[in-house]
């Protein structure tokens, strides 16, 4: 009987320590998951060994393991296209060939799908030693096309911007810095690109500030580079945080920060478009800027390092900054709040609004007003997009729009959808991403 007991009570000891290291494990995972202080050194290791289960479910169920190529999206079973266009509308964009292990950059037409030019991207020569992405996930966005139908291409978050000849030889390539998001021309046909640093060591490069009580805030710079058309060389590079710094906006920088929170991206600069010609409200050569993470438009002028206006208020997470008259600009509005859960409980007794859609939203520099633009055919058709996108509003009115998340492209006008369309793919049940998709009314060449 005694032998029995003391096996019970050996059996509940373990139990009890076991329960025990259970919790304790827990608190220190709670408590690195929120700041990291109450576990030292070693709140990253825990909170990595925490997420093991859920790092192996997403591995199991990703599109590399199955084959799908990672710019592929699922194709909506209840999507039916339309296609009304009467006119010829040209797009630029990437396709990942997965049978080549390469990227094909297509001109097509919107209106009956021709092929017009093709280029090809091969992995030789590229670098992807100071990105955490590979080749087929370093998605070509935003491409450029030249009259003499060579073509500016960049790798997303990965150091390679290159030119490309129309037989789709390399003219020219820029390694220096991580490029990302988008590319436009300004009035002398030169680059304009979003970049940062290049990873060291597998690290991101970040800054850091020192705070009062001696906590260390570091963030991640984002910069407006200006690229060479004909070299490729670099002729202008400043960092968006130093720049609102330099202007008496360091609320945009570090306002919003949490300083226990390791490389923090307050700007994630997503879209630089340079002013073409003067007007009462700006000049030639300024830059409008868009930070996504402020929720913020920037009228910055680079010949004096002046912020000219800053645009917030009607639009949230935000890409894709167009000027559509010489007072007026559009904005693609993402209208989609990013958020981690709460980790205290919280209680709420109604909804103050939901939001239904992305939205095309204008600014008037006259008087600071702001409008949307067929948002009831926008809610309609439900189309949004978490993260990235791109617009056009056309010289006849009426609306690109490319809901990239989705892979799905529209176009809208007064009358309703003109185009319902997504890309597909080889792989049955799959389209491949529209990827910034570049539109020309008309051929440079």
């Amino acid at each position: 009987m005694k032998k029995h007991f003391k096996n019970i009570a050996t059996g509940l000891s373990i139990l009890v320590l076991f329960f025990f290291a259970l919790s304790y494990y827990s608190h220190l995972v709670y408590n690195a998951a929120l700041d990291g202080k109450n576990s030292g050194f070693i709140a990253h290791h825990l909170t990595n060994f925490a997420n093991y289960p859920q790092l192996i479910e997403d591995v199991l169920n990703s599109n590399e393991l199955t084959g799908i190529p990672p710019s592929y999206v699922k194709v909506d079973s209840s999507f039916r296209e339309i296609n009304k266009l009467t006119y010829n509308l040209y797009a630029l964009n990437s396709f990942w060939n997965k049978n080549k292990d390469e990227w094909d950059i297509k001109l097509f037409n919107l209106r009956n799908d021709s092929i017009l030019y093709k280029w090809r991207l091969a992995k030789k020569g590229l670098d992807f030693k100071t990105t955490p992405y590979h080749f087929a996930n370093a998605v070509p966005r935003n491409c450029i096309l030249f009259p003499d139908k060579s073509i500016i291409i960049s790798t997303d978050e990965a150091p390679n911007i290159m030119r490309l000849d129309s037989l789709s030889k390399l003219v020219w390539s820029n390694h220096e810095l991580i490029y990302h998001h988008s590319l436009n021309l300004d009035a002398d046909s030169n680059i304009w690109a979003c970049t940062s640093d290049l990873m060291i060591d597998n690290k991101f490069v970040v800054k850091a500030i020192r705070n009062i009580n001696g906590t260390i805030y570091r963030y991640k710079e984002n910069y407006i580079t200006k690229v060479d058309r004909k070299t490729g060389k670099i002729i202008f590079h400043k960092g968006v945080s130093q720049l609102l710094i330099d202007n008496h906006y360091e609320n945009f920088v570090y306002g919003f920060s949490d300083p226990d929170r390791n490389a923090q991206d307050p700007i994630h600069l997503n879209d630089i478009q340079p002013i073409l010609k003067d007007s009462h409200y700006w000049k030639k050569g300024d830059l409008l800027l868009s930070i996504r993470h402020r929720s913020l438009i920037v009228l910055y002028r680079p010949s004096t390092n002046k912020i000219v206006r800053l645009v917030f208020g009607k639009f949230i997470n935000q890409h894709d900054a167009e000027v559509i008259s010489d007072s007026t600009i559009s904005i693609f509005n993402n209208n989609f709040i990013h958020f981690e859960s709460d980790s205290v409980d919280t209680y709420y007794n109604k909804l103050n609004d939901t939001l239904r859609s992305l939205e095309i939203t204008t600014y008037n520099f006259k008087d600071s007003s702001f409008s949307n633009v067929l948002n009831p055919y926008i809610v309609k058709e439900n189309i949004w997009t978490e993260t990235q996108g791109v617009h056009r509003i056309l010289k006849n009115k009426d609306i690109f729009i490319e809901s990239q998340n989705q892979g799905k492209i529209f176009i809208l006008n007064n009358s309703g959808v003109i185009l319902r369309k997504m890309l597909f793919s080889p792989l049955k049940g799959y389209a491949y991403q529209p990827n910034w998709i570049r539109i020309y009314e008309t051929l440079p060449y």
